[in-house]
């Protein structure tokens, strides 16, 4: 009996460790189990893909690419209500009260959709279909006319594309290229993770008013498209964000 309760303890104290890497693999798996059975002769479906762009290292959780077009789908096994705006630069998970903050993940796709436009030289960005999952854990109250949705609800949207964009002869050579350009390794995945954490700590220095670049302070500036954060070095620093 005191056995089982050290392993109990034990397994809780590692899925508190690795707790978001066990819901981002359920997550995955779920989307891969939801979405088999596409037709080959109309799609091809990739699963975490990492690929190295001119801004650095993406990781992909799925793509599915097709002769309706290529979809990129980014998914999130949270569980709360999903609060945030297409343009916002976070949104928030709250759970029970307690409010978390992450990265906008139609941004985050975006970043996806344009490594693969570089990738495939392909400039007509009407051929990605981008979409967020959430699982049905979640509760969407987000503000945005994309495609965020639940997991089941992922077939029928892809099923709904029906319109062909691109000869079968072009879909194997865009997945055989995807396929081949796949770099997911165990050192590639430390170095996207470094620059997730550097991101994020560019993004937390600006939003406390200091510039990440020189470490002075950033003002609120007039321009002509409108305010925008500057920092107080100009012109030796040029650092700006909205």
């Amino acid at each position: 009996m005191k056995w089982m309760i050290i392993a109990v303890v034990i397994i809780g104290i590692l899925f508190s460790i690795y707790e978001a890497k066990i819901k981002g693999f359920i997550g995955e798996k779920a989307i891969s189990i939801l979405i088999n059975g596409l037709p080959e002769d109309k799609y091809r479906v990739m699963n975490n893909i990492m690929l190295r762009s001119s801004h650095g290292l993406t990781q992909v959780d799925h793509i599915i690419v097709s002769v309706y077009g290529i979809f990129v789908i980014e998914t999130k096994n949270y569980k709360g209500w999903i609060t945030g705006g297409e343009n916002s630069e976070n949104w928030t998970k709250n759970v029970f009260g307690h409010k978390y903050k992450f990265r906008n993940p139609l941004k985050q796709n975006y970043a996806h959709v344009k490594a693969l436009m570089e990738l495939l030289d392909i400039t007509d960005k009407n051929v990605f279909i981008p979409v967020v999952a959430f699982s049905g854990y979640a509760d969407l109250k987000v503000k945005t006319n994309q495609n965020v949705i639940y997991y089941g609800e992922l077939k029928g949207l892809i099923k709904e594309h029906t319109q062909e964009l691109l000869t079968y002869e072009q879909m194997n050579e865009y997945a055989d290229k995807i396929t081949a350009s796949n770099v997911d390794s165990k050192e590639n995945r430390r170095e996207h993770i470094g620059q997730i954490h550097e991101a994020e700590a560019v993004q937390r220095a600006a939003e406390n008013g200091i510039c990440p670049k020189c470490g002075k302070q950033l003002v609120l500036r007039n321009g002509k498209f409108g305010q925008f954060w500057g920092c107080t070095g100009y012109p030796s620093c040029k650092y700006t964000h909205k």
